[in-house]
């Protein structure tokens, strides 16, 4: 079996040119590598016997070749050019020290590209070549030696050697790699820099930086560092839920200390890791299933191998194997996406684990109950198959986590990106570094670039942030409702690429998929060069954009191709070990594990294959001016960036994103970040974790740095709602919020008295079912004022939408409307989902109405900023305004404010039709 990037991947074609050759060439080199192999063992413990023959290996004059190989060209040239095994046959015992630091220099420069599915591999070479790691603890001794002055009139390249050994073994101990034979050659490395005799290497700051680091690492428990780190995957282990089951969920003993700064760029590595890993522990949904072995394996697809059967107990039930899901299971597993995240166990105790990522949501399988998944971590369970199981959905989306916490894994603490004011919470900015290469030198404080700034259509404060921009490499922008957030994005880029052309491709990041194709499509009336990655737009009009559109292969390395087969083969071989091992699988738990070894060789062999498949697309993108993903893609692209150098980084939405999940957009090429974003609109989603949830640390990095008094610069000219509807948010929410003089001109709403209108009443909300409410009385409402508005005043049913912040309300309103055929194309959505969006006509139902006064998340002003500044002309309320009022001092606020304006009643103002 040969994995395919699929078939409407564009770059197929050019993979298969000259496929029997290369294969053929493969085949005989695996041959020749399994002989040499068997020919090498016999000198696998060569250290301890220096005078056996060591294996062949490059001169060190051809490492220095390599060495001089671009970085991205340099691992192609290894991974599919180099015989010996490069990785641990190239240094020796007796090798001189400029044979290992050329060596070390190419290790870092493969380490820095961390590369998915390769870059973990490396490392476990990496910690396999003791002799490597015995040099550098030489060397560290000699340099703390009074004596010792070889390299002393060098201090370059004393520092050099210190910070690349530093790279590689602490990216190999966090990665979790390194043996206790590693951790103690670390510890003696701790050791000799603690107690150095040597004053000139004990004042090197890099020196200094590695000590500091390893009495992190060390002064903490030695015992239990001497193993491989417990903390190196994300995935929850089973000591970690039955600690959080036996406290109810209500606390976490260890608890991720988010501050307002860090005193390294490791303490706050590792609080951003514990921060990701406790996300994964609150459970939401619930069902009773089995795991089976898809009956078909011999011809199956690898990523359909293992089903979750959610149907289980019902097709045990009965003889009918046509058993299908319900309507409501069936859109809720739809909701499923590739890469979450399950967690089954036998019982509620929690005495065993498993956990398992979701690979594919075929939506005919899922109407018969089966979901694709792969195996990634078990606990205290061997054989799992046609066993009943309770299985729970993580709160939040797995992947862009699980590659946010690998890059926090893998990043370099001594070049960790834009760290002074990430990490050590400095406020004073400087220059973006690549403005001392712009032509003319300096260009934004040009006379002709000062006259045309004013020509700009700018307002006064967008004005302000755009002058500010251009001249400090880390800003922050805040854009209330309305007040042209994009549109100053937009004037940015049009001007990076007009005066700093060299530092593209920009990239421009955003939350969700919509706001990026609002976002493009505007850029699109200035730039063509473009390229969108991740979730393939909708709108026809940039399609064109889309990364699978540009198929110009003149650029791209050959030995990519070669790379490429070697992986199929590689995965072949493995899948073909599987399935023979399920095929004698004898049902009994001491078999299962070389299965589950078998599965996690394809999978991360699956791994490289979308690695060669970025790497690819890399070469398509080069000479393109603008990058634009979401969040989620940024996440698998890390890599990309680092090849591309990328320099400017915009981040559109920053108030919503996680702050661990902006990391991955920054490279140490980064030189310029600009963070768009309104921290009083939605913030990112977490789930709960007590003193955490309710603190004054936000969860952005844009909120974070704006609370600790970074300079931030505020639109506050709204040009999207009436004035009426801006009032409601001032000064409790936006301390000033004016309103441009075209939003006095909008149109009044036909046939109705007024344009804002609260409908109050009392009538009783109902929970439905696990927490889902609805509101009986507010959907016929709903449902009363939108036939008004199309049928009555002739309104299109896009210049209307619905909104409200329950799931279930949505649900009731839907089929309430789509009993009219006139209605039934209304849009109708939770408040969350219409951040950053706007309508003509918001009809608003607030849902909560009780006796016991409670109203959830409204009382969250976040929340009731985004529901009140959506609508341009109209805003229609409904809902218990009573027990708003008194549970939250914005709904007080918002209902005097109502009253003034005689705009809160019984009944909406309708106009009668004579």
């Amino acid at each position: 079996m040969v994995e395919l990037f699929g078939e409407d991947y564009d770059c197929w074609e050019w993979f298969q040119a000259d496929k029997e050759k290369i294969l053929r060439s493969l085949t005989r080199k695996n041959a020749n590598d399994r002989h040499q192999v068997q020919g090498h063992r016999r000198y696998y413990n060569y250290w301890h016997h220096a005078k056996t023959v060591v294996p062949s290996k490059i001169p060190t004059e051809g490492l220095q070749e390599i060495l001089n190989l671009q970085p991205l060209g340099m691992f192609l040239y290894l991974a599919t050019e180099i015989e010996p095994n490069f990785f641990i046959d190239q240094i020796g015992p007796n090798d001189n020290i400029d044979r290992v630091l050329i060596y070390t220099r190419i290790l870092v420069t493969l380490c820095e590209l961390e590369l998915p599915g390769f870059h973990t591999e490396m490392l476990y070479k990496f910690a396999a070549c003791t002799p490597l790691i015995v040099h550098y603890e030489e060397l560290v001794r000699k340099l703390c030696t009074k004596s010792f002055r070889t390299m002393w009139t060098d201090m370059n390249r004393v520092d050099s050697i210190i910070s690349h050994m530093q790279t590689l073994l602490l990216q190999a101990q966090r990665a979790g790699v390194l043996d206790e034979n590693g951790m103690d050659i670390l510890f003696k490395i701790w050791t000799n820099l603690k107690n150095n005799n040597n004053p000139i290497i004990e004042e090197r700051p890099i020196c200094r930086e590695f000590l500091r680091q390893l009495h992190c690492l060390f002064s903490v428990d030695v015992d239990a560092l001497l193993k491989p780190n417990p903390a190196a995957e994300i995935y929850p282990s089973l000591e970690e839920l039955k600690s959080w089951l036996k406290e109810n969920g209500d606390t976490c003993l260890h608890a991720a200390k988010l501050s307002m700064s860090y005193i390294s760029s490791t303490q706050y590595i590792n609080s951003q890791r514990l921060f990701l890993r406790q996300q994964f522990l609150l459970p939401l949904r619930e069902l009773e299933v089995q795991i089976k072995l898809n009956m078909h394996f011999p011809n199956a697809h690898s990523s359909k191998l293992l089903f979750v059967d959610v149907l289980a107990a019902q097709r045990n039930s009965t003889s009918d194997q046509t058993v299908q899901c319900e309507k409501s299971l069936e859109e809720a597993l739809l909701k499923i996406k590739t890469g979450s995240l399950f967690c089954f166990t036998t019982s509620y105790d929690f005495d065993n684990l498993i956990l398992a990522t979701v690979v594919g949501t075929d939506v005919k399988q899922i109407r018969r109950g089966y979901i694709a998944i792969t195996i990634v971590h078990q606990f205290n369970i061997g054989n799992i198959y046609g066993k009943s199981l309770i299985m729970f959905e993580t709160p939040v989306y797995f992947e862009p986590y699980q590659k946010a916490y690998r890059y926090l894994t893998n990043s370099n603490v001594i070049n960790f990106p834009m760290s002074d004011y990430i990490v050590h919470g400095l406020t004073r900015t400087k220059s973006p570094a690549y403005l001392n290469h712009t032509q003319p030198p300096k260009v934004y404080e040009s006379q002709k670039f000062v006259n045309k700034l004013r020509k700009m259509p700018l307002n006064l404060s967008q004005h302000e942030a755009f002058q500010r921009v251009l001249n400090t490499n880390f800003n922050l922008i805040q854009g209330p409702p309305g007040t042209g957030k994009t549109h100053l994005s937009l004037q940015l880029i049009k001007t990076f690429l007009e005066h700093a052309k060299f530092c593209a491709p920009i990239v421009v990041v955003t939350y969700t998929n919509d706001s990026l194709d609002k976002f493009l499509l505007k850029l699109s009336s200035f730039t063509s060069s473009i390229v969108r990655f991740g979730c393939q737009s909708r709108l026809p009009e940039i399609a064109k954009f889309n990364s699978r559109a540009d198929t110009n292969m003149q650029l791209i390395n050959p030995r990519l191709k070669r790379l490429y087969w070697m992986v199929n083969l590689e995965i072949k071989e493995h899948f073909k070990r599987l399935q023979t091992l399920y095929a004698t699988f004898n049902d009994t738990d001491k078999a299962y594990p070389e299965i589950l070894a078998t599965q996690r060789l394809v999978w991360n062999a699956q791994e490289k294959l979308n690695c060669i498949r970025m790497i690819f697309q890399h070469y398509l993108i080069i000479k393109k001016n603008v990058l634009a993903m979401t969040t989620t893609c940024a996440a698998r692209m890390n890599f990309v960036f680092r090849f591309l150098k990328t320099r400017i980084v915009i981040f559109e939405e920053a108030a919503e994103i996680l702050e661990a999940h902006t990391l991955p957009c920054l490279t140490p090429y980064t030189e310029h970040v600009i963070m768009i974003g309104d921290h009083m609109q939605l913030k990112p989603y977490t789930s709960y974790i007590k003193g955490l949830k309710q603190s004054t640390v936000s969860h952005s990095l844009f909120e974070r740095l704006i609370r600790s008094n970074f300079d931030v610069n505020v639109l506050n000219i709204q040009y999207r709602m009436r004035n009426t509807f801006a009032e409601l948010l001032c000064p409790l929410i936006y301390q000033k919020l004016l309103s441009h003089d075209s939003v006095y001109d909008f149109p009044s709403v036909r046939n109705m008295w007024l344009n804002l209108y609260f409908l109050q009443h009392q009538e009783l909300e109902t929970q439905v079912h696990d927490g889902f409410l609805c509101n009986g009385y507010e959907t016929k409402k709903v449902a009363e004022i939108v036939h008004h508005l199309v049928e009555v005043s002739g309104y299109k049913n896009t210049e209307v939408v619905v909104l409200t912040p329950y799931t279930m309300q949505v649900e009731s309103i839907k089929k309430k409307l789509s009993k009219k055929t006139n209605l039934k194309d209304v849009f109708v959505t939770t408040v969350d989902s219409f951040q950053g969006l706007e309508a003509d006509i918001i009809v608003l139902s607030l849902v909560r109405s009780n006796t016991h006064g409670n109203i959830g998340f409204l009382s969250d002003q976040n929340r009731i900023c985004v529901a009140m500044s959506r609508a341009r002309y109209g805003l229609y309320i409904i809902g218990n305004m009573k027990i708003l009022a008194q549970k939250s001092s914005t709904w007080r606020d918002i209902h005097n404010k109502l009253n003034l304006q005689n705009a809160i009643g019984g009944e909406f103002p309708y106009k009668t039709i004579k």
